[in-house]
C-alpha cells in the first residue's frame, strides 16, 4: 500500500495507528488494511462506554439480540433475518449476556463515589483534529472538563500493579501524551473491572508517565515523517534496529529474583 499525505488526509493518524507504527511500518499498514474483528471483550467495553457516557444514544447504535434457538432450522432462519434487518438499519447486535453484564457493571459504577467524575464532565466523546507539523492526527476523548481529559477503561483487574503493567504494555502513556498535546490537559483514567463485584478506581498519571509518552510520541512522529519521505512502509522490525541477530537476556524481574536468592 502506498502511503501519501493524501492518504493521511483520508485516514489521519490516531493513537491506535501510531501505536502500531511504533512496532513497525508494516504493522501500521496492516492496521489500515485489515478487517477489524470485534471480540466479546471489545464489545463489552464499547457497550459500557455508551451506557456511561451517552446512554440516550444506545438505541441508535445497538440492538440486544433476541434469544434465538439456533439449533433449529427455524431459529437459524429467524436469526439470519434479524442480522439482515439490523444491517439495513446500521445497528450492532449485542448478545443478551454481554448486555446484562454491561448493565450490571454500569449500575455498580453509577452507585460508586467514582461516578462523580463522569457527572463533572463538561464534554463527552469529543473528537479533535490537529496537525503535528504536516501530519494530520485525530482522536476521540471520552470526557473533558476544564482540567482533565478522561478515559474510561474496562479492565480485568484494577490492582495497582496490574494497571501499571497493563497500561504500559498497551502504551497508554502514548495516548495520554497525544491527548495532552491536543489540548494541554492532563489525563484521568476511570477503570472498571469486568468481573464481580465490578469495582472501579481512578488513576492520575505522574509527570514521568506523561513525559515518557511525549518522548515516544515525538519519536514516532519523526520516524513516521522519515518513513513517509523515503517510502519505507514495506519495512518490518528492521526499520527500528537493523537485521542482525539480537542478544536475548533475562528480564529485569528475573535478574532481581536470582540476585535475592544469592
Amino acid at each position: 500500500m502506498k502511503v501519501t499525505i493524501e492518504t493521511l488526509k483520508e485516514r489521519p493518524l490516531s493513537f491506535s495507528s501510531i501505536k502500531q507504527f511504533t512496532k513497525s511500518p508494516q504493522h501500521y499498514i496492516q492496521y489500515l488494511t485489515q478487517d477489524k474483528k470485534q471480540t466479546d471483550a471489545m464489545l463489552l467495553g464499547s457497550v459500557v462506554h455508551n451506557l456511561i457516557l451517552q446512554p440516550r444514544t444506545f438505541d441508535d447504535k445497538y440492538v440486544v439480540e433476541p434469544d434465538f434457538n439456533k439449533r433449529t432450522n427455524q431459529g437459524k432462519e429467524e436469526y439470519q433475518k434479524f442480522l439482515e434487518l439490523i444491517a439495513q438499519r446500521n445497528l450492532q447486535s449485542v448478545p443478551p449476556n454481554i448486555f446484562l453484564k454491561a448493565k450490571e457493571m454500569v449500575t455498580q459504577f453509577m452507585n460508586s463515589h467514582n461516578y462523580k467524575y463522569v457527572q463533572g464532565m463538561d464534554e463527552k466523546e469529543t473528537r479533535f483534529d490537529k496537525q503535528y507539523e504536516s501530519l494530520p492526527i485525530c482522536g476521540y476523548i471520552d470526557g473533558m472538563n476544564s482540567e482533565y481529559n478522561f478515559e474510561v477503561k474496562t479492565v480485568s483487574s484494577a490492582e495497582y500493579s496490574d494497571i501499571q503493567r497493563d497500561f504500559y504494555n498497551l502504551k497508554y502513556h502514548l495516548q495520554a501524551a497525544i491527548y495532552n498535546w491536543a489540548n494541554g490537559k492532563k489525563i484521568m483514567y476511570i477503570v472498571i473491572e469486568t468481573s464481580h463485584p465490578y469495582l472501579s478506581r481512578v488513576f492520575i498519571p505522574s509527570d514521568t508517565y506523561i513525559e515518557e509518552g511525549k518522548k515516544m510520541f515525538d519519536k514516532a512522529m519523526s520516524d513516521f515523517a522519515f518513513c513517509l519521505d523515503m517510502d519505507l512502509f514495506d519495512s518490518g522490525y528492521e526499520f527500528y534496529g537493523g537485521s542482525d541477530p539480537i542478544t536475548l537476556d533475562l528480564p529485569g524481574w528475573a535478574k532481581k529474583s536470582n540476585s535475592d536468592v544469592e
